[in-house]
C-alpha cells in the first residue's frame, strides 16, 4: 500500500520525523492487517501474510518546510485542494480506480492509495477510501505510541467499517469503531474486519 502524506500545517518537518511518521503509519496498518492473519496465513483465503506501507510522496506549501533535500519520496509543493497540499493527483488510486497511471509521473511504482492528511489544530479524525485525516499535533506526540487509537478508528473506516455512536451490538461494550470506547483494535473489530472479506473475496476468484 503506497502513502502520500499531505502537511497541512505551518510546522517543519525533519528527515528523522519524515521517517517516524512513515514507521508509526506502517505499525498502524499493520495492527488491521494482522487481522486477516492466522498462523502465518491469511484468514478465509485472504491472500496476504503481509501488507507493507509505503510512503511515495509529500504535499506542502513551502517546500522549505521540508528539511532534506534526498529523493526518497516525492514532493508536490503548491497544489491545493480542499485548502490543504494535495500531492499528484495524477498518481493518485481515488481520481485512478481503473489502476491506469500512465500519467503519473514516476508511474505505476509511484501512485499512491491513500492520503495521511495531518492538519494543525485538528480535532477528532476522519477517513474513507481516500485515506485518513487526523491532528498534525497529535500524530507527532504519539508517534512512538504502540496504538495511535484515532489513527486506528479512521483507518477502520477506509476499510469500510461504520462509527457506532448511537448504537452498541448486543453483549458488546467496547471497540476501536466505538469512538471512545477503546485504544486499541479489539477482537470484535477484527471480526467485523473479517466479515468484509468475507462478503467480498469472490469479487477476487477467492
Amino acid at each position: 500500500i503506497n502513502y502520500c502524506v499531505r502537511w497541512d500545517s505551518g510546522a517543519s518537518v525533519t528527515a528523522a520525523q519524515r521517517d517516524q511518521i512513515h514507521t508509526a503509519l506502517a505499525r498502524s496498518f499493520k495492527k488491521w492487517m494482522d487481522g486477516l492473519v492466522e498462523g502465518g496465513q491469511g484468514w478465509n483465503n485472504w491472500p496476504y501474510t503481509s501488507v507493507p506501507v509505503n510512503v511515495v510522496g509529500w504535499a506542502v506549501r513551502d517546500r522549505a518546510q521540508l528539511q532534506w533535500t534526498d529523493s526518497s519520496v516525492d514532493i508536490t509543493v503548491g497544489n491545493i485542494r480542499e485548502n490543504a497540499p494535495q500531492c499528484d493527483p495524477r498518481c493518485a488510486r481515488f481520481f485512478h480506480q481503473d489502476g491506469n497511471y500512465s500519467t503519473c509521473p514516476g508511474g505505476e511504482a509511484r501512485h499512491y492509495d491513500m492520503s495521511l492528511w495531518l492538519t494543525a489544530g485538528f480535532g477528532g479524525g476522519a477517513g474513507g477510501d481516500w485515506g485518513q485525516r487526523v491532528g498534525s499535533e497529535y500524530l507527532m506526540r504519539n508517534l512512538n505510541t504502540d496504538n495511535i487509537h484515532i489513527l486506528l478508528h479512521e483507518m477502520g473506516h477506509s476499510f469500510g467499517l461504520d462509527d457506532f455512536y448511537d448504537w452498541t451490538p448486543t453483549g458488546v461494550c467496547c471497540f476501536i469503531m466505538k469512538a471512545g470506547s477503546a485504544a486499541q483494535i479489539t477482537e470484535f473489530d477484527k471480526w467485523m474486519f473479517r466479515d468484509w472479506w468475507r462478503h467480498l473475496k469472490s469479487r477476487y476468484g477467492r
